[in-house]
């Protein structure tokens, strides 16, 4: 069997995200990958709101390098904070109203000033070369509750060709149509069965048994403070799982354990 360790929204709280690689076994004292084979998946979201993500990328970053010599593999989805970021990246340097205005709107969302001065060309790379959605066994991960997926295509490797293509874009309008989708919430947690029935038809296009994402955090999700949430938190007749634990509302965050089938593949 395959060991599967998903990390939520880490939003620059480098700290909370040693801690927990640290108490799952993943890295030693020196912040060295000691996890062998296992996995390691971040949801997304890895910048903004906190202080040093930088700092947590150039970590993961590290990681990944270090697991991929011992058969292990430490990987981040896509997260509409990276896309955003990356927008005023590649844009800031053009003089218009639009791209001033993008800067604006990725302040208001939490952007850290020091990330886009010190974001090299390098790390830049990595984070447009990211999936925005995978499956590994019956688990489909994706970072948001939203259905902008299935306005992109309708198979895992086709929406992941979409959101690269537009992030390699020079075209800010392309970056904001798919920004505006990225950014809705809480696609799948209708009272009614509309929520339920977005899961399915998500499942049904992209394969898997149930959604795994964060976005939302769980605290403001279930109307809960953030110190509550110490788990997953699944949902909409359990085709969803929550791992957002709200680190930057002060949750303590949590890692989502599990296992597959060593034949189960990597999808997209």
């Amino acid at each position: 069997m395959a060991s599967i360790s998903v990390i939520g929204d880490l939003h620059g709280y480098h700290d909370q995200y040693v801690q927990l690689l640290l108490d799952t076994g993943l890295i030693d004292r020196e912040q060295n990958w000691i996890g062998g084979a296992r996995q390691l998946w971040l949801i997304g979201d890895i910048f903004d709101r906190g202080p040093a993500g930088l700092e947590c990328l150039s970590l993961t970053m590290k990681l990944q390098t270090q697991a991929r010599t011992v058969g292990g593999e430490v990987q981040s989805l896509l997260g509409n904070h990276e896309m955003m970021l990356l927008c005023v990246y590649r844009m800031h340097r053009i003089s218009t109203d639009i791209s001033d205005s993008v800067t604006t709107q990725w302040i208001s969302w939490g952007g850290i000033q020091r990330d886009l001065e010190l974001l090299t060309e390098a790390q830049a790379d990595w984070l447009t070369a990211l999936p925005a959605m995978t499956r590994l066994g019956d688990k489909l991960l994706v970072h948001a509750d939203t259905l902008v997926y299935i306005t992109l295509g309708l198979s895992i490797t086709d929406v992941n060709k979409a959101f690269n293509k537009v992030l390699q874009s020079t075209d800010i309008n392309e970056w904001i149509a798919v920004l505006d989708g990225f950014c809705d919430h809480k696609a799948f947690s209708d009272l009614s069965m509309t929520g339920t029935n977005r899961a399915q038809s998500m499942l049904r296009y992209f394969g898997g048994k149930q959604i795994v994402h964060g976005h939302t955090p769980i605290c403001i999700a279930r109307n809960i403070s953030a110190d509550e949430v110490t788990g997953p938190w699944s949902y909409a007749s359990d085709l969803c799982l929550n791992v957002d634990g709200g680190i930057y509302l002060g949750g303590p965050g949590f890692v989502y354990q599990f296992e597959i089938p060593d034949a189960c593949d990597l999808a997209g």
